[in-house]
C-alpha cells in the first residue's frame, strides 16, 4: 500500500464525513424496515444527491483551475479540506425538521452508521493508495474525494445489504432465545392476535379485561415483528401467567414464522383486507397467511375470529371445532346487540349463551364495539367473568392515533393518523358522520394496496363526498384518484389540495373553524413524500 504525505487526514476526513452523509439514506432506509432500495426512493435522498453534485462541480473547477499553478500543491489541499467542509455542513445542519418520523438512533441505526462510514472509508483509502501506486503526481488524488459524493448513495446501500445480512442472523439469536424461553413455560398461557387491523386495539382490550384476573403480558404498542416480540419475550417473569403476542404480517411466511416462535395456545383473528396486497400478490395470500394463526398448539386452544369472517372455507369448515364467533352476526356465539353510537361513546348488549350484560364504553365508532366483542370473547373462554368484562369495557381507553377524540380551543380532532386501509377508513369516517357542525377531513390517501390502490382511493373519495364538508388532501399526485371520486360522489364543499402535510397546517388557520371536527386520517411516512 502507498500512502502519500497527508493521506491519513484525508482518510480521517472521509470517516467524518461519510458518517454525516449517511443521515438521510439510513432515515430513508430505516422508514421501509433498512431496506437498502429505499434510498433510492427517497426524496430526502435525491434532493440531496443535487447538492452534492453542484458541490462537485464547484470544487472541481477550482481544483482544475489550480493544477496549472507551481503553488498547486498547497491550493489543492485547500480546495479538499474546503470540500470536506462544504460537504460536512450540507449533512450536519439537516436536523430533520418537519419530518413525521425523525432518524431514531437505535443500536442498529448506530451500527449501520459506524460500520457501513468505516466499510466506505476503506474503499477509499484502497482507491487512494492504487492512485498513488500509478502516478507520483499527489494532486491527482484529490478527484477521488470529489468523486466520493456521486456514488455514495450506492456504496451506502451496497454496504447496508452486506451488513443486513449479519443483522439478521443476530435478530434470529434473539428469536431463538425468545423461543426457547417460551417453550420453557408450558403453564403459560400464550395469545397470538393478528388480522389486518385491529391488532393493536384487541390486544389492548384484552389485556384490561384480564388484568384482574390473570399477570399479563402484552407486546408494546404496535411491536408485532420478531424482534419487537422478542423484546417483550425479555420482560416476562415467573410470575406472568398471559402472554398476549401482536403479530403483524407483510409478506408471505411472516406469520407462519412468528407462530413457530411463540407456539400460541390460542389466537385472535380480527379482519382480513387489502392491506399490504402489493407485498403478498394477491388477497387469496392474505387470507392465506393470515388464517395460518388458526393453527394454535395445543387442543384445548381457542381460536376467536371476527364474525365478518365467518365465510372463509378454512373458517366455515372449522375442521378442529375450536373457533368462536365474535360480533354482531346472528351465529356469533358473543354476540353484541342493540348498539347505539353517538359522538360520545357507545352503548351495546353484549350476550355468551344465556348470559348477558349492557356495557357502555368511550371508544368512537361500531367497529370498536367488534373489536371488544373479540377481545371479551378470549377473556370469558380464559373464565373471566361477564360483569367483570363489562365494567373493564367501562375503563377501555382509546389507543393512541386510532380514533383518539382530542378536544381543542373551539375544534374537535379525531385522531386516526394510524388508520391505512380501506375498512378503517370507512369506520373512521362513520364516526366523523356522528359529530354534529362542520366535518373536515385531512387525507394523504391510501398505500400498499397494489392493483386496488387506485379503485379504493376512488372509493375513499366518494365516501368522503358524502360524509365532509370540507376536504384537504395531501400530496398533488398521490391524491389524484381521491380528487376523481370526490367527484363522483358529486361533492359540493370545499376541497384543497396541498404538497405536504406541513403546508397544509400552515393553512389551517384559514381554513378551519369554531365548531370544527377534523378528521386526520392517514399520515403516511415521510418516505411517501412527494
Amino acid at each position: 500500500m502507498v500512502f502519500a504525505r497527508g493521506d491519513w487526514f484525508y482518510i480521517l476526513m472521509t470517516l467524518v464525513v461519510t458518517a454525516a452523509m449517511s443521515r438521510p439514506s439510513l432515515h430513508a432506509a430505516q422508514l421501509e424496515n433498512y431496506s437498502p432500495a429505499a434510498v433510492f426512493r427517497s426524496k430526502k435522498v435525491r434532493s440531496a444527491y443535487l447538492t452534492d453534485l453542484v458541490c462537485i462541480l464547484v470544487f472541481a473547477g477550482i481544483w482544475t483551475g489550480f493544477y496549472f499553478v507551481s503553488s498547486r500543491a498547497f491550493w489543492g489541499f485547500l480546495s479538499c479540506l474546503f470540500f470536506f467542509i462544504a460537504e460536512f455542513a450540507l449533512y450536519f445542519i439537516e436536523d430533520g425538521t418537519g419530518m413525521k418520523k425523525p432518524l431514531r438512533y437505535t443500536r442498529r441505526a448506530v451500527r449501520a452508521i459506524v460500520l457501513t462510514s468505516l466499510a466506505i472509508t476503506a474503499l477509499v483509502t484502497v482507491g487512494l493508495t492504487l492512485i498513488n501506486g500509478a502516478s507520483p503526481d499527489h494532486y491527482l488524488r484529490y478527484p477521488l474525494f470529489f468523486a466520493l459524493p456521486a456514488v455514495y448513495p450506492a456504496l451506502f446501500a451496497g454496504a447496508l445489504a452486506v451488513l443486513n445480512v449479519f443483522e439478521r442472523l443476530n435478530n434470529l439469536r434473539y428469536e431463538r432465545r425468545a423461543a426457547r424461553r417460551l417453550a420453557a413455560r408450558p403453564d403459560l398461557i400464550k395469545i397470538a392476535v393478528t388480522g389486518s387491523c385491529g391488532k393493536t386495539s384487541v390486544k389492548n382490550y384484552l389485556a384490561a379485561m384480564l388484568a384482574a384476573d390473570f399477570d399479563v403480558l402484552a407486546t408494546e404498542g404496535s411491536f408485532n415483528t420478531p424482534l419487537g416480540i422478542s423484546k417483550t419475550v425479555d420482560r416476562l417473569t415467573p410470575a406472568t401467567e398471559v402472554f398476549i403476542a401482536e403479530m403483524g404480517a407483510r409478506k408471505k411466511g411472516d406469520i407462519a414464522r412468528l407462530m413457530r416462535m411463540v407456539r400460541p395456545t390460542h389466537a385472535i383473528l380480527t379482519a382480513i383486507n387489502s392491506q399490504h396486497l402489493a407485498t403478498f400478490g394477491s388477497r387469496e395470500a392474505i387470507i392465506r397467511e393470515k388464517t395460518r394463526v388458526l393453527g394454535v398448539y395445543g387442543d384445548e386452544g381457542v381460536c376467536v375470529v371476527s364474525g365478518a369472517l365467518k365465510d372463509i372455507p378454512v373458517i366455515r369448515r372449522n375442521e378442529r371445532g375450536n373457533i368462536v364467533l365474535a360480533g354482531e352476526d346472528e351465529e356469533c356465539a358473543v354476540r353484541v346487540t342493540d348498539v347505539a353510537v353517538c359522538e360520545d361513546g357507545s352503548v351495546f348488549r353484549l350476550s355468551v349463551g344465556r348470559e348477558s350484560a349492557e356495557c357502555a364504553t368511550r371508544l368512537l365508532g361500531e367497529h370498536n364495539i367488534a373489536d371488544i366483542a373479540m377481545a371479551a370473547a378470549m377473556a370469558y373462554c380464559l373464565g373471566v367473568s361477564l360483569e367483570r368484562i363489562a365494567g373493564a369495557i367501562g375503563a377501555l381507553e382509546p389507543v393512541e392515533h386510532r380514533l383518539q377524540l382530542i378536544r381543542g380551543e373551539g375544534i374537535r380532532i379525531i385522531d386516526d393518523t394510524f388508520n391505512c386501509n380501506p375498512d378503517g377508513a370507512a369506520c373512521a369516517l362513520g364516526v366523523l358522520a356522528l359529530f354534529h357542525g362542520r366535518k373536515v377531513a385531512v387525507t394523504p390517501g391510501m398505500v400498499e394496496l397494489g392493483e386496488e390502490e387506485e379503485s379504493e382511493n376512488r372509493l375513499l373519495g366518494r365516501r368522503l363526498a358524502e360524509v365532509c364538508d370540507a376536504v384537504v388532501l395531501i400530496g398533488k399526485k398521490r391524491t389524484a384518484a381521491i380528487a376523481a371520486g370526490l367527484r363522483e360522489g358529486g361533492f359540493g364543499g370545499e376541497a384543497y389540495v396541498f404538497g405536504s402535510l406541513a403546508e397544509a397546517k400552515k393553512n389551517f388557520p384559514r381554513l378551519l373553524h369554531l365548531g370544527d371536527t377534523v378528521l386526520l386520517l392517514n399520515d403516511l411516512p415521510d418516505n411517501y413524500d412527494e
